[in-house]
């Protein structure tokens, strides 16, 4: 089916005299699942293309406010850091991406081009139940339309309200950070536990944290349970990939593989 989506697409971009770059990847591996491999192979493509062709000065996907609405859901459901929320950018100027589609429906889209006469193909991986991203779209997205027409575009408008928020938000993080917590060095830090107690972001401080230690969310309110009065010099709390323990106001974070190694 791929293959065909190939020859379609490049049939109507010689029709339309535009030019068409591709690109087959060899192998795709990867523990967080295909579709996870395949978008970070695309979106390192993009990249490469970007450098290769220095006169373009973005490149555009296709992203529309349903696959906005979906992403907001899937962080939602699965991730522990609010930022997420934020979802898609319309445009990211580092990686000199654009989403142009991002405020318009799927269906106002495909309305269009069959006006317009824009042939079009659906991949059909997108209707398989095995994704969680298209039981959202096939199930839970149209229950809440179902519930309050007009909630999958409420939903992708909270993407734009949480950007500002976001961007903010990690400010103040850091900025808490530099207040309670230093480095030693990459495999070292150390939290002064009094100062960070007086931080209204504490929570969000450990979360940030444990995600830069490769430490699981889940984790975080025992590792916040070393930080309580009660425990004593000695207190520890062990991962795969990190160590802390507690010595007097101090929680010192310390490595136990290389985080580059583990992070790769």
């Amino acid at each position: 089916e791929s293959i065909a989506d190939q020859a379609f697409v490049e049939q109507w971009c010689q029709q339309m005299h535009i030019p068409v770059k591709l690109h087959v990847p060899t192998h795709v591996e990867s523990t967080e699942g295909v579709q996870s491999a395949a978008r970070k192979i695309r979106y390192q493509w993009f990249q490469t293309l970007k450098q290769e062709h220095t006169e373009l000065a973005f490149i555009a996907t296709a992203h529309h406010a349903d696959d906005q609405a979906e992403t907001v859901l899937l962080h939602l459901i699965r991730s522990s850091d609010p930022l997420a929320l934020a979802a898609m950018k319309p445009r990211e100027d580092t990686t000199s991406l654009l989403r142009p589609f991002l405020h318009v429906s799927r269906s106002a889209i495909t309305a269009w081009m069959e006006q317009e006469g824009i042939p079009f193909r659906d991949d059909s991986s997108n209707a398989k139940p095995d994704y969680l991203r298209n039981r959202l779209r096939h199930e839970i997205l149209p229950l809440l339309e179902d519930i309050r027409a007009g909630s999958g575009a409420h939903i992708a408008r909270w993407a734009d309200r949480w950007q500002p928020i976001s961007l903010q938000l990690k400010n103040e993080i850091d900025l808490a950070l530099q207040r309670c917590y230093q480095t030693e060095d990459k495999d070292c830090g150390i939290l002064r536990v009094s100062d960070w107690k007086e931080e209204p972001l504490a929570d969000e401080i450990l979360y940030h944290l444990a995600q830069r230690w490769h430490i699981s969310a889940r984790a975080v309110p025992e590792i916040k349970g070393l930080c309580d009065e009660t425990v004593q010099s000695g207190g520890r709390f062990e991962s795969s990939h990190t160590t802390l323990t507690r010595q007097g106001d101090l929680l010192h974070w310390k490595a136990t593989i290389d985080q580059n190694t583990s992070a790769s």
